[in-house]
């Protein structure tokens, strides 16, 4: 994603506080993976230190809150006197609080994909965005490792070619690692030797008896 050069991020909280610069132009060399239904975990695996490397990572967690519109006016020596209660004046660490929140919320929506766009829709602050996500893909991504587990536990090649058998074991393998859960050789090892139908199971005993565990492709060409 690409950003205009004039954005600006804004550590004031208070009215007397510092602003500083942090452009987020260079976002798209860091965030590249569009967020899709299955890959959560990468997707917040590379948005998460990006922002806290450029002290975003608050505006989204809920840690740096939106300052109020308005503050104190600092009193004058005439209502001092006169016992007048000050009135407010705008906060303008409140409008710098919101530019670059809405830079943050702008680099959240280019993450996406079509298909999770839905989860943006009606959201106006980059938190309320990472809520909803977090809300609709992370807390289904241990219900999904333990289906895709499941799957692979049971997984048998029955009538279907070596070909067709081992791509089915490879498909389970990339959906497990993109949900978080990446399997060892070893136990892809032994779901999918489990998985053959008996005149495989020699060759697949004397591979295990090795001792070297080998990937699906490999074992793909011994088959």
């Amino acid at each position: 994603m690409s950003t205009n050069s004039s954005e600006r991020t804004v550590t004031t909280t208070t009215a007397a506080s510092p602003i500083t610069t942090n452009p987020l132009s260079s976002a798209h060399h860091f965030v590249s993976i569009k967020l899709t239904a299955r890959n959560f975990l990468f997707w917040r695996t590379q948005l998460v230190p990006f922002l806290r490397g450029q002290g975003l990572l608050g505006y989204v967690d809920g840690e740096h809150p939106c300052p109020p519109a308005v503050i104190p006016a600092a009193p004058s020596d005439a209502s001092t006197s006169t016992g007048v209660t000050p009135s407010v004046t705008p906060n303008p660490a409140h409008g710098a609080w919101i530019e670059q929140d809405q830079s943050i919320l702008s680099l959240l929506i280019s993450s996406l994909s079509d298909e999770v766009m839905y989860l943006a829709v009606g959201r106006v602050t980059s938190r309320e965005v990472w809520l909803s996500i977090t809300a609709a893909l992370g807390s289904s991504t241990r219900a999904r490792c333990l289906n895709l587990l499941a799957q692979f536990q049971s997984l048998r090649q029955g009538d279907s070619s070596p070909a067709e058998y081992l791509g089915r074991a490879q498909f389970i393998v990339e959906d497990l690692s993109l949900a978080g859960r990446p399997i060892s050789l070893d136990e892809q090892n032994l779901y999918v030797f489990r998985g053959l139908r008996p005149e495989y199971r020699a060759m697949a005993a004397s591979l295990a008896v090795s001792g070297e565990p080998v990937t699906i492709p490999q074992l793909a060409d011994f088959l």
